[in-house]
């Protein structure tokens, strides 16, 4: 969550994060789109969703990783 009271522009870091959750419910909201789709084409599309998703995730955590 962003700070209310913060003045100036988001880091990297955070604008960095903001974008892959964006993407996130991009990726969710297909998922729930694919349901219409035939049972193979949804089975590979489901398949390469859930990747991507697990690649974001990776991301996220690794930018909310304390550095050090």
């Amino acid at each position: 969550m962003e700070d209310p009271r913060r003045l100036g522009p988001p880091s990297m870091a955070e604008s960095q994060l903001a974008d892959l959750r964006n993407m996130r419910v991009l990726l969710e909201e297909a998922r729930v789109r694919s349901r219409n789709l035939t049972y193979h084409r949804q089975v590979v599309l489901e398949r390469k969703l859930g990747r991507a998703l697990d690649e974001l995730d990776q991301e996220i955590e690794e930018l909310r990783a304390p550095r050090g």
